[in-house]
């Protein structure tokens, strides 16, 4: 065999010539120059042999032009192929390596068919399926590192909390045991103070003493001046015996004040030797790869995290409900959408503004969104302080932190439920369909296309499916990301006019019933359904939901309040 740079004539080299090739014969498995390719072309040997130009013959891979047609072990070429070893055969072969197999067959008949037959076909497939499982598997770790940073942020966020909360604990209780020394302080300081009062008090009752000792010295007469001295004697007796009795009683011992600090607080390095741990672990994979020879049967299919479970399983507890009031608020509340942040508050879509409410309706802060006459209708969080709104002329991305917008993307029409899924927002958009709109280039590509009398409104996206309410046609549509409709929910007696829509980690259904003023939910597949929610729990005019996966809660507002917030189990 010869190498694909300089390859000469191989009839000419056995002539002792040097003549370039122009042919390349495979079977004869040497180079022809085109005066040797003519006389080969004829030759009753060889006039069969299929050569192709040196051009075409550098185009093959160097594993392909390092095959040969005879065997290395015999030097003979090869005439037969045994399917039982998959291997090619010389005639030696066949007795020394083959006397006990059966249907070895011609290879030149096995050769006519190499290039058309369904092998190549089939191998064709599966590289096709190799790239596209490439792909899906690239995007499922890329949603696995964002799902990562999110968890990071959620984590992050929670150690603030506790380190903010431990510090106010610190500071009461510090501020605890400064106020018990001020008062040990003051109450020593009074006791000492009555006792100098006191004292000085008696310091008056000396200096008289000594007075009237000197007035008897030089006034009084002898009479008087023995029984005078014998009553200032007794006087001063007394004061002695009140001033030991200060010793007595211990008005005169040394006040200290001591102060034990808490063991636990005082070896905390020793008590606390770490924050918490961090661990990754493993879950089941959302992807697997299921082998085959066709196509169809070679893709990602999602899996669940969990077991699948019934919707009759499906339980929900009230954790609690909540009412906004805003000063100076004329107009009633028109909630319309619902996202929940890293931190867990709350952001609300008003008919007017954006509300960002602590988990017990403590409001947070309020945006005021200048939008189009609709205002904001749903609401979606992005990263970071970033979130979506949609609004009757396209969607725009507000920082929530500085409340400022800033992005505008415009639509060919009025834009109600909306979903972020990697970097693209996917939206209903009036009289078009369902749209998915790329942040990075801006391109709108339509998923889902609607007629002018679907009205479709609410919005969700759960792995690699979405689902969409159609408030006018009372029904719940699943689509897979590609807009491929895989199955469609319509049952009047159980739901009319759906407006939010929300799908936990097992791919269950939650749907809110304008009309019935209830919650029901509905199997992944979209054929079980179960009411779990109704006007006796206080729904009036359902309009949003939300599942928060984090901790498992279905947060549910009425058009004019007030929120409810359900433990799902």
């Amino acid at each position: 065999m010869a190498t694909t740079n300089n390859i000469f004539c191989g009839i000419c080299e056995a002539r002792h010539m040097s003549k370039a090739a122009t042919f390349w014969c495979s079977e004869c498995d040497e180079g022809l120059c085109m005066e040797c390719h003519a006389h080969h072309s004829i030759s009753k040997s060889s006039k069969h042999h299929e050569a192709i130009s040196i051009e075409s013959y550098n185009k093959l891979p160097t594993t392909i032009t390092k095959i040969v047609n005879y065997c290395h072990e015999h030097d003979m070429i090869y005439t037969n192929y045994c399917p039982h070893h998959e291997k090619l055969c010389c005639p030696a072969c066949i007795p020394a390596d083959h006397k006990s197999c059966t249907n070895i067959q011609l290879l030149q008949h096995i050769l006519k068919t190499a290039k058309t037959s369904a092998l190549l076909h089939s191998i064709e497939l599966s590289i096709e399926d190799i790239k596209s499982n490439i792909k899906d598997i690239i995007e499922d770790r890329q949603r696995n590192i964002t799902t990562i940073h999110d968890q990071r942020q959620i984590y992050q966020h929670e150690v603030k909390q506790i380190r903010n909360k431990v510090n106010s604990y610190i500071d009461t209780l510090e501020q605890k045991i400064l106020k018990e020394i001020d008062d040990a302080e003051n109450k020593a300081n009074t006791e000492i103070k009555r006792l100098i009062a006191k004292l000085s008090e008696k310091t008056h009752v000396a200096d008289n003493f000594v007075q009237n000792i000197s007035a008897i010295k030089k006034y009084a007469s002898d009479l008087q001046a023995f029984i005078g001295s014998k009553s200032i004697e007794a006087g001063v007796e007394a004061e002695g015996k009140y001033l030991h009795s200060l010793t007595k009683d211990g008005r005169l011992d040394q006040i200290r004040l001591k102060l034990n600090i808490d063991t636990k607080l005082s070896n905390i390095e020793s008590t606390i030797e770490s924050f918490g741990t961090v661990t990754s672990k493993t879950e089941p994979p959302l992807v697997v790869l299921k082998s085959g020879k066709k196509k169809q049967a070679q893709i990602m299919s999602v899996v669940p995290r969990v077991d699948l479970i019934s919707v009759d399983e499906i339980k929900l507890s009230k954790i609690s409900q909540f009412t906004m009031k805003e000063k100076k608020r004329r107009q009633s509340y028109q909630i319309r959408g619902i996202t929940v942040l890293p931190d867990g508050k709350i952001i609300l879509a008003d008919k007017l503004k954006l509300f960002i409410v602590n988990n017990n309706g403590r409001m947070d802060k309020s945006i005021y969104c200048q939008t189009a006459r609709t205002g904001p209708f749903d609401v979606t969080y992005i990263k970071d302080n970033e979130v979506a709104i949609s609004t009757s002329s396209g969607i725009q991305i507000i920082n929530i932190q500085t409340m400022s917008i800033l992005e505008i993307i415009n639509t060919d029409g009025e834009c109600a439920g909306i979903a972020h899924n990697n970097g693209k927002k996917i939206c209903c958009v009036k009289s078009k369909g369902i749209q998915c709109i790329q942040i990075s280039n801006k391109k709108i590509t339509t998923l889902v296309t609607a007629n002018d009398y679907f009205d479709r409104l609410g919005i969700s996206v759960q792995g690699s499916k979405l689902y969409v309410t159609n408030f006018d046609n009372s029904d719940v549509n699943c689509y897979t990301l590609e807009g491929n409709h895989l199955w469609k929910f319509h049952n009047t007696s159980a739901i009319f006019q759906p407006t939010g829509i929300a799908v936990d980690y097992n791919s269950n259904v939650y749907v809110a019933s304008y009309a019935f003023c209830s919650v029901i939910v509905v199997s992944s597949d979209g054929k079980q359904f179960k009411k779990i929610i109704s006007i006796k729990n206080g729904l009036c005019q359902p309009r949003a939901l939300h599942f928060d996966e984090t901790n498992s809660t279905l947060i549910v507002a009425n058009r004019d309040q007030p929120i409810y917030l359900y433990h799902v189990s």
